[in-house]
């Protein structure tokens, strides 16, 4: 078990809500922080807004692009399959937690907060109906925000059934 998986089963075991909200704006403020340690070099990834948030969330969170790839692409979204590693999903199965609602209250505001960084008009936002362990991958999308996207998830706004897990799909 790694430090990170071992550090997140503590928090997740022993928090009130209060100690959420708390772990989420420190997220939220590492990951800005983050953003305008690394702005000058982040401004030599190529593409789109879209296509910058996509690898910016991805540099940051260490993933790949083969282990996140692009599935879909319009003018206004972008979503991807994530199959990386997860130590907050490791750390939920071992906790017992629904991955659903600590995604949700801890990582997502997080996640669409740093892509504002990289352009206020996009946000984030993860199909909880596709998540792990539910589902092989976590999809994940960015959108511009008032562009209709909000309230589509990443499959034009019908909840598909998950696909069955592929041979050496990861955690």
């Amino acid at each position: 078990m790694t430090d990170k998986v071992e550090a997140y089963l503590r928090a997740f075991r022993d928090s009130s809500d209060a100690e959420w909200r708390r772990m989420e704006e420190e997220l939220v403020l590492r990951r800005r922080a983050w953003f305008q340690l690394h702005r000058a070099e982040l401004g030599s990834i190529g593409g789109d807004g879209l296509e910058k948030a996509y690898r910016v969330l991805l540099l940051k969170l260490g993933v790949s692009e083969e282990q996140a790839p692009i599935v879909e692409r319009t003018a206004t979204r972008l979503v991807f399959h994530s199959r990386n590693p997860c130590p907050s999903l490791q750390a939920c199965l071992e906790a017992g937690l629904d991955t659903r609602l600590v995604c949700r209250k801890l990582f997502e505001r997080p996640a669409a907060e740093l892509v504002r960084c990289v352009d206020p008009a996009l946000s984030f936002r993860r199909n909880y109906e596709r998540i792990r362990p539910y589902c092989p991958f976590c999809e994940e999308i960015i959108f511009q925000t008032g562009a209709g996207e909000e309230d589509r998830l990443g499959d034009g706004g019908h909840v598909l059934p998950c696909p069955p897990p592929r041979p050496g799909d990861a955690l």
